[in-house]
């Protein structure tokens, strides 16, 4: 009876298959948000060894006339039972965009608070630029929070992640959220590499020393680089990233650091039921040159646009494959609603489409036991359940 009342034990299978087919649905249903994620540019102050936008990056900025756009696409989306406005801002790196941050969010802020809503923003920024008084311009303006890449301890963060110069730019990231930590939430991400995760905990030893204790983080996450799709045009001499996150050096990777940020008291994403983005309702990708996309990681590839900003949004449904996790295996697989059919990018990676699902069941089988049982041990709140 109590596994019953706990929601463990179900009565019938059926039946709970049907709610768990629908819970998409009833979220968008009930969603109050409307959120924008928005590429400001496509340059860049680093000259990382793995950089995500490839051969798409450049001098390429949203120009005033196009961020006027922006600005009408989301007063036009912003309907009568939207009760918050959520950007997030990205490049590129978005502090070189740093007021055409503060003109949109000055307008936009404007905006909600006419209408009784709110209005927040983040920034997935590289650090380096975010002094303290950019933090509190921006944080008057409605930043909630921001994320910033530390790819390990100095050594290895410098030699991914280093200034166009060739400068390490590790201890200017330090530095600066040393500087801002007390005016915004920093959350602090990391990308390894098979060969480097396992210097990664001295990382978090580093943070420790330095003051930036747990009390001091809003959260810590490490993932693995991703390998490029093949019609990329990123750096050559970069091929170790990922095509799997059912690789067993990835299980072992994710699931070690994953202890060690918790047993030194850091926070780190639950484990949760993940929906991907492409399948909430009122959320879009805006590139800096006003065309929409579902997916900030299929921003310029062909077949993911949706529409621009000029003439709105055309149906996505079966360029982006809605659905695509309510096939038979999906539905009868003990992991529902964990990943909902896994990332579209991921499936791109390894297809060059995505008319197939990244299941994502191998790594679950080998890792899931082991993330609840982290769970329990080093988070209070989990053994209520």
């Amino acid at each position: 009876a109590t596994l019953s009342e706990l929601g463990m034990i179900v009565s019938d299978l059926k039946s709970e298959r049907r709610e768990v087919l629908c819970w998409l649905d009833e979220i968008n249903a009930r969603r109050s948000t409307l959120n924008i994620s928005v590429i400001l540019n496509l340059d860049c102050n680093f000259d990382c060894i793995y950089c995500y936008e490839g051969g798409m990056k450049g001098k390429l900025y949203m120009t005033d006339e196009t961020a006027d756009l922006l600005i009408n696409f989301i007063k036009g989306k912003f309907t009568q039972d939207k009760k918050s406005l959520n950007i997030d801002f990205y490049g590129g790196e978005p502090l070189l965009s740093t007021d055409l941050i503060k003109s949109i969010s000055e307008q936009m802020k404007f905006f909600t608070e006419s209408r009784g809503a709110s209005y927040t923003f983040s920034l997935v920024t590289n650090g380096s630029l975010f002094k303290r008084r950019i933090a509190e311009d921006l944080a008057a303006l409605g930043l909630k929070g921001i994320k910033i890449t530390i790819d390990g301890p100095p050594g290895i963060h410098n030699a991914c992640r280093p200034f166009k110069s060739g400068a390490g730019s590790f201890d200017t990231i330090i530095k600066n959220i040393k500087e801002t930590n007390d005016v915004v939430k920093i959350a602090v991400g990391g990308n390894f590499q098979k060969e480097n995760f396992k210097k990664f905990p001295l990382l978090m030893d580093y943070l420790e020393k330095e003051g930036l204790s747990p009390d001091r983080l809003h959260e810590l996450k490490f993932d693995p680089v991703m390998n490029r799709p093949k019609d990329d045009n990123s750096p050559a001499d970069f091929t170790d990233g990922f095509m799997s996150v059912n690789e067993p050096w990835i299980i072992m990777a994710s699931t070690s650091l994953r202890e060690e940020i918790l047993k030194r008291g850091y926070n780190t994403p639950k484990l949760t039921p993940t929906p991907c983005q492409v399948g909430i309702k009122d959320s879009y990708v805006v590139n800096f040159d006003g065309i929409i996309y579902k997916c900030p990681a299929l921003i310029g590839r062909k077949g993911f646009a949706i529409g621009d900003l000029r003439d709105g949004v055309t149906d996505y449904s079966d360029s982006y494959k809605l659905g695509i996790w309510k096939n038979k295996n999906c539905a009868e697989c003990e992991y529902l609603p964990l990943c909902f059919g896994g990332c579209r990018y991921m499936a791109y990676i390894r297809d060059g489409n995505i008319d197939n699902v990244d299941c994502k069941k191998p790594y679950l089988d080998a890792a899931l036991e082991t993330l609840i049982k982290q769970d329990i041990k080093y988070r209070p709140e989990a053994k209520k359940y």
